[in-house]
């Protein structure tokens, strides 16, 4: 018998076995980690960026010094930001800027709409006026600066992106070097199991982020320029929107769509306007939703759309916005994890045993 393997539920050897104040220890870990969650975020953002340029670092140290590597990708990355956002940033401020100072046209358009609903319900029409006003950029600003904690809060998050870049750069400089360490603490009979765990993972995670930036990216540029031909208002901020939000399944029309309709009706288009701008906005959205995700995201993370959404709820709900941001890729996270539970309670003896007791 000792030249058998161990059965596959080594959990409950680990845990059963763990001295009481390791637990304790782990405990307090978990606690620190889910106290500290928002001071954290910069480590989260610079492990995607980091999961986005391993394979560029990882060709380039086949050829030159790991250090030089690094350098060299993040020279890159960030000199490509950057003239992207040279390009991008004046034509969208000016979109931007168009936007606000004509908030108070819509308004009156929008008003003028809204007549028949002041005739016969007056005190919906009150409601829906006090919405309509708060559109006004000037007093969304003065509530913003109103708001002092939530400004400082604003400004220690900018502060803390900052980090982003250092923390990038070690890891992907030190990362499999900090993957050892961890390791280390593993115990050597449990080691060969972890390690295919975290490969696992680690590789799922690599797929689904490296996918869901190019979908993001790709179904913005469809969108703003699909609706620019149509000579929709505001094309390329709708576009993006679009595109930040495909990451939420079917977000994209209330972000993208609703925005697009309603103003083509502020603008007076008829009814088959209204459908060829509403048919393209589907016709690209099924791109992503037949092509685009299932091939570069779904492949690698393996969620059904049920489970992306379960998992926006939940991590929204218990991180907010930073776990709406890092939803998915803490649910894959969890799929793996809880497939390895599940085949431990499938081969563990309790579900094995055929035999059935008998009452005496």
């Amino acid at each position: 018998m000792s030249g058998e393997a161990r059965p596959p539920h080594a959990l409950e050897d680990l845990l059963g076995g763990l001295p009481l104040r390791f637990m304790a220890i782990f405990a307090f870990l978990l606690a620190a980690l889910w106290l500290l969650r928002q001071a954290l975020m910069p480590f989260f953002v610079a492990m995607v960026l980091a999961y986005l340029l391993v394979p560029l670092v990882e060709r380039l140290a086949q050829r030159v010094r790991r250090s030089l590597a690094v350098a060299f990708v993040l020279t890159a990355a960030l000199a490509s930001v950057l003239a992207v956002l040279a390009l991008v940033l004046p034509f969208l401020r000016d979109q931007f800027l168009r936007l606000l100072t004509s908030l108070p046209h819509w308004q009156e358009l929008l008003m003028k709409k809204l007549d028949p609903l002041v005739l016969t319900h007056p005190a919906w029409a009150e409601k829906v006026r006090g919405a309509i006003e708060a559109l006004d950029p000037a007093s969304a600003l003065k509530g913003l600066l109103q708001a002092g904690s939530g400004l400082l809060d604003f400004v220690l998050t900018g502060v803390t992106l900052i980090l982003v870049p250092l923390i990038l750069y070690h890891l992907l400089l030190d990362g499999l070097r900090m993957l050892a360490a961890v390791e280390s603490l593993v115990p050597p009979r449990f080691r060969g199991r972890s390690r295919g765990l975290v490969s696992e993972i680690h590789e799922r995670l690599g797929g689904f982020i490296r996918g869901q930036i190019a979908v993001s990216l790709t179904m913005a540029l469809l969108q703003s320029v699909a609706l620019s031909i149509l000579g929709v208002p505001y094309a390329w901020i709708l576009g993006i929107l679009v595109g930040l939000f495909t990451v939420i399944p079917y977000s994209s029309y209330l972000v993208g769509l609703a925005p697009a309709l309603v103003l083509e009706m502020l603008q007076g288009a008829s009814g088959g306007r209204l459908g060829a701008v509403a048919l393209t906005f589907c016709a690209v959205q099924a791109v992503e939703g037949l092509y685009l995700t299932p091939i570069w995201v779904g492949r690698a993370s393996k969620l059904h759309p049920l489970e992306v959404l379960l998992a926006l709820v939940a991590f929204g709900h218990w991180f907010g916005l930073l776990g709406m941001l890092f939803a998915v890729p803490l649910m894959v996270t969890v799929k793996v994890l809880f497939r390895v539970l599940l085949d431990d309670y499938r081969q563990h003896p309790w579900f094995t045993e055929s035999k059935v007791e008998t009452p005496s």
